[in-house]
């Protein structure tokens, strides 16, 4: 009797969580995406085609490379979830004659062989990785809830915009480009920040050292990543689980034991 009860809670609770959680936006996205990817192989809900507007920035981007007598044999294209980047990387490898690869996160655990003639985007490359092998970095500070919605909207893991901080995913991406040294090339009109590497390197790493150090933080055995969350938010941190929310489905999760349980004790009480 207990088995059969307990049964019917687990039941009712898995049922009635689905249903709580796919009256989310970002949910049902997900869903669809999961859903295209077993029937097509693809998440996205149209094969890769051009944007008019990365088409545009590309050809600038061109044009100020071109102005400074600038030809890349390696860039690096960051920014967050949505931003843009592989369109814009694969708009630029058609310009610039380079082989575009996105690379996945699994790849950035330790250091990458990065080789030239190629375009990398991630949106970790920036800060748990060596610039220096790159010509080129691009970032692409695309402000947050547009970033979310695109993520959305292309049913391509669009629970990233319930269960990752955004915010935090950002603060430490701008610092990891602002500690890049070089001129910051800009492109009018356009949420696309460049910095061409300097003679002497980026020395990004010596210089967050450096004001680790001035404030009386340790900086040896840690990694670049773990750096920039001592400097931003005074903790050593690295991987995905810092930038995850917990609790993003507590409400969903909550109302769904509730609910089973509800629903199972009526049902016995009716009996």
């Amino acid at each position: 009797m207990y088995k059969k009860i307990l049964l019917d809670i687990a039941l009712g609770f898995v049922v009635l969580t689905a249903k709580n959680l796919l009256k989310r936006q970002t949910v049902r996205s997900a869903v669809r995406g999961e859903v295209r990817k077993i029937l097509t192989g693809n998440r996205e809900k149209q094969p890769y085609e051009t944007v008019p507007r990365v088409e545009y920035y590309a050809d600038k981007i061109m044009e100020a490379l071109n102005d400074r007598g600038i030809s890349p044999r390696s860039i690096c294209i960051d920014g967050p979830p949505g931003s843009g980047k592989s369109t814009l990387g694969r708009a630029l490898a058609e310009r610039c004659g380079l082989k575009w690869r996105t690379l996945y996160w699994q790849e950035l655990r330790g250091a990458y062989p990065f080789k030239t003639g190629r375009i990398y985007e991630n949106i970790r490359l920036i800060r748990t990785q060596d610039m220096e092998d790159f010509d080129i970095v691009i970032y692409i500070d695309c402000p947050m809830e547009e970033a979310k919605d695109r993520v959305i909207t292309r049913d391509r893991n669009g629970a990233l915009a319930d269960v990752v901080d955004f915010s935090r995913l950002k603060k430490i991406g701008d610092t990891a480009f602002e500690m890049l040294d070089g001129e910051e090339i800009k492109i009018e009109g356009s949420p696309i920040r460049i910095k061409q590497r300097p003679q002497e390197g980026y020395r990004d790493i010596e210089r967050l050292k450096a004001r680790l150090q001035e404030k009386g933080f340790d900086v040896e055995g840690f990694s670049k990543e773990e750096l920039l969350f001592t400097y931003c938010y005074g903790k050593p941190q690295s991987g995905l689980s810092p930038y995850v929310k917990l609790g993003a489905y507590s409400n969903e999760i909550l109302s769904g034991i509730y609910d089973a349980l509800a629903r199972s004790l009526a049902k016995e009480f009716l009996t």
